[in-house]
């Protein structure tokens, strides 16, 4: 009875939000379609940063309505989609201009919950409905989501968010870390039984202007390329706060920073409080921060080198980090002392990506540099706390279908600090990618839309991990070996279908087999160990 009610709830509120959020989710099929487009040469498109705001993506959806002679059927019957999704942002790049109105359950074209919409403000809400069953490493599993979406825009120039929603998994059993999953990390808030339930929210206020935008986020946010995960920043970790600045002064050049705020989970000791009421002692965690920028290249329309440097400090916040063009190793030294601690963790990466449009296929690669001792180098030693993705993409052996293989390799120590609140981490989960350090992992995955509404994806892996490394390890001489230590492998190959017969309603079947040995005690949860089936049916609206 109560499966059916949700069921019935979720069908009743399939009702699209537009301009849900000033930036889009990076896993939205507006991404992948616009990468395919590039393909064609109808747009520019660089993927290395993600998400974008709804209003960029309009304005590559209105570039591409230009050459829609050029576009297969479902290509056409795509961008019609997306035409719908981003009415609100094509009307504003076409200068249509319409009186103040307000509908709830509006019928046109397709319903909406409710929608205010002026010359000079807009307000759209929606809920957020979700609900997924069926079997997980071969035992019961139900997932439960439910929330809602406000957003709009204020003028030409400012635009806002928030997206909310709760979430509760019951079942026999239950992964509450995550650890080893492609899957977002999360924060427990409430634990039972055979429960636990977490919530999560995303929120943003952005002014733009015509070739950048300053903007307060509460989000996700990734960078770098990789189909099956990110080595600089991915979207593993819990959302956090940050201050971000995008500014394009050219064609051929983009910068990109921020400055976040993390959850170091490391107790300080000076907030430690007696409370009059016994067992309500109280105590506060060391403040943790990440500043992160980078430079984008893009000689041409098809090749791109992106070259950047991020850094965790703690304790308090540094002015100095709020100088976007700062050097942020240079200011490191500037802050540091004999102690190691005052000074911060740096890391520097670079990314880059070549498109043959000839061949409908793009090569790329990212190189995260966590630490890297030049003298161990040169004499012959490891190449230190170093971690790398290659792959190739290619849409050139079926219509609408995507192919992808691609190698990442993380050294001991990586995402590592001696530091506990200056570890490449958030609320314990690492930022980069998901493997985590000394291990690598070779995929292969293929994506094909049948039609505008129906599309599969299959991927298959495997994924080798040494020991869980000792942070005192990190300094001796020579560094260990790769993948040296307890061993842990794992095969895998996952199914996806899923159908859309009105955005942003969507009902999903996953299959996944996995093989998992693992010799480290305790790192891998036994009811995952061996080989084991999970097949979940998922029904959801705006998830």
């Amino acid at each position: 009875m109560q499966l059916r009610s949700a069921i019935i709830g979720i069908l009743l509120f399939t009702v699209p939000l537009s301009a849900q959020s000033f930036n889009l989710k990076s896993d939205s099929d507006i991404y992948d379609f616009l990468e395919s487009m590039s393909y064609k040469g109808l747009i520019e498109f660089h993927s290395e940063l993600k998400p974008l705001s709804r209003k960029e993506l309009a304005a590559l959806i209105y570039q591409i309505e230009s050459e829609i002679s050029k576009l297969t059927y479902t290509e056409r019957d795509l961008l019609q989609r997306f035409r719908i999704e981003f009415e609100p942002e094509l009307r504003k790049l076409s200068n249509a201009t319409h009186e103040s109105k307000s509908d709830f359950f509006r019928t046109e074209k397709r319903l909406r919950l409710f929608e205010y919409t002026s010359e000079e403000f807009s307000f759209f809400a929606d809920p957020i409905l979700s609900l997924e069953i069926g079997k997980f490493y071969n035992k019961n599993l139900a997932v439960r989501r439910n929330g809602f979406a406000v957003g709009g825009y204020y003028g030409n120039n400012w635009s806002y968010s928030v997206r909310f929603f709760d979430n509760e998994e019951t079942g026999d059993i239950l992964d509450k870390t995550k650890r080893f999953t492609r899957e977002h990390s999360v924060s427990i808030t409430k634990e039972k039984k055979n429960s636990f339930e977490y919530d999560e929210v995303t929120a943003g206020l952005a002014y733009e202007w015509s070739n950048g935008s300053l903007s307060v986020h509460k989000d996700y946010i990734s960078f770098g390329s990789g189909n099956f995960g990110k080595i600089i920043l991915s979207e593993k970790a819990p959302p956090f706060p940050f201050i971000r600045f995008d500014f394009r002064p050219a064609d051929w050049l983009s910068f990109f920073y921020f400055h976040g705020f993390l959850q170091s989970n490391v107790p300080d000791s000076n907030t430690f409080r007696y409370n009059s009421i016994p067992g309500r002692t109280s105590i506060l965690e060391v403040p943790k921060y990440i500043v992160f920028h980078s430079l984008s290249f893009y000689p041409t329309d098809y090749f791109s080198v992106s070259l950047g440097e991020s850094i965790i400090y703690s304790e308090r916040i540094q002015p100095i980090y709020f100088i976007p063009v700062m050097f942020f190793r240079v200011a490191d030294h500037y802050l540091g002392t004999d102690n190691a601690s005052a000074t911060g963790n740096a890391q520097m990466f670079a990314d880059i990506s070549y498109l043959n449009r000839q061949l409908k296929t793009k090569f790329y690669s990212s190189l995260f540099i966590d630490e890297l001792s030049f003298n161990s180098l040169f004499s012959g030693g490891n190449l230190s706390a170093l971690g790398f993705t290659a792959g190739i993409e290619t849409r050139n052996l079926l219509p609408e279908t995507k192919m992808f293989f691609e190698y990442t390799r993380t050294n001991p120590f990586v995402y590592m600090n001696s530091v506990d609140a200056q570890v490449f981490s958030n609320d314990g989960h690492k930022l980069g990618h998901w493997i985590e350090s000394n291990g690598d992992i070779v995929s292969l995955g293929i994506k094909k839309y049948f039609t505008a509404n129906l599309s599969s994806e299959l991927n298959v892996w495997y994924f080798r991990k040494g020991k869980t490394e000792e942070p005192s390890e990190q300094y001796t001489s020579p560094y260990p070996n790769f993948l040296y230590g307890a061993k842990r492998e794992e095969t895998g190959v996952e199914l996806n279908l899923k159908y859309s017969p009105i955005i942003p309603v969507s009902i999903q079947i996953n299959y996944l087999f996995t093989e998992i040995s693992d010799e480290e005690a305790g790192r891998t949860e036994s009811y995952k160990l061996g080989k084991k089936h999970s097949v979940m049916f998922k029904l959801s609206y705006q998830m």
